[in-house]
């Protein structure tokens, strides 16, 4: 269960000005309701919009370790900085967009341990129909290279022990900064640790659209994951 535990949050972010404030306030509601003792770990990646400046203005309100950088560096590198500069022995990773249920922690009833990590399933996923079938299409050749029988093996929804996501490879993470969660699913099968599966509560995204997936970047972006994934395969253990 996840009472009386200390928990960091991590939300990487980029450009998230109308989904920010809303975001913090659903999940710390939740949080402060199961009464877990948790920091906001804001990964904020270079934004150019006023999301700077409001966290800069909820950091009087929440308990946020704020992880902003200038400059773009990229969904992964945002994961991994957030993660490792946590405070808390476990973490739960979660995109910023407002998408993922806080009430998705409901009826939790284990924590990770050592070699392992629980990642969520969408079910019902609300995204575009353009991604859902990228995904779907992408899911197939997962499972080919790594074996997997992952219901959602890119799921933006992650809780560990902080000092077991340290022990995984850095370099082959970021063979797939696009497609971060794809490469953390692959390199776990990879290396044998486990991967409890989750049912979680996705939603409509309220603001914004996302600028990764758009339908003419999606060659492109199918090209570079693949490979990424190639390089994982291939890597010695």
């Amino acid at each position: 269960m996840l009472e009386n535990i200390k928990l960091s949050v991590v939300f990487p972010i980029y450009n998230e000005e109308k989904n920010i404030i809303n975001l913090l306030t659903e999940w710390d509601s939740i949080l402060k309701e199961k009464e877990i003792t948790y920091e906001f770990v804001i990964a904020e990646d270079g934004s150019n919009d006023k999301t700077k400046d409001i966290i800069k203005d909820l950091k009087k309100k929440y308990n946020i370790n704020d992880q902003s950088v200038l400059n773009r560096t990229g969904y992964g590198p945002a994961v991994i900085r957030g993660i490792i500069n946590s405070n808390y022995d476990y973490f739960l990773c979660c995109d910023s967009d407002g998408q993922i249920s806080p009430l998705s922690i409901n009826n939790l009833e284990n924590l990770p341990k050592e070699k392992e990590f629980l990642i969520g399933f969408r079910e019902p996923r609300e995204d575009p129909l353009a991604r859902k079938i990228y995904s779907f299409c992408f899911k197939i050749l997962h499972s080919l290279f790594f074996f997997t029988n992952l219901k959602d093996p890119s799921c933006p929804f992650v809780i560990g022990k902080k000092e077991e996501f340290k022990k995984l490879s850095q370099t082959e993470l970021l063979y797939m900064k696009e497609g971060f969660w794809w490469g953390f699913t692959a390199i776990c099968k990879k290396y044998k640790i486990n991967l409890i599966q989750k049912k979680i509560i996705h939603r409509k995204r309220s603001y914004g659209k996302s600028d990764i997936y758009k339908t003419y970047k999606i060659p492109d972006i199918a090209i570079r994951n693949i490979l990424g994934l190639l390089k994982i395969r291939i890597k010695k253990l």
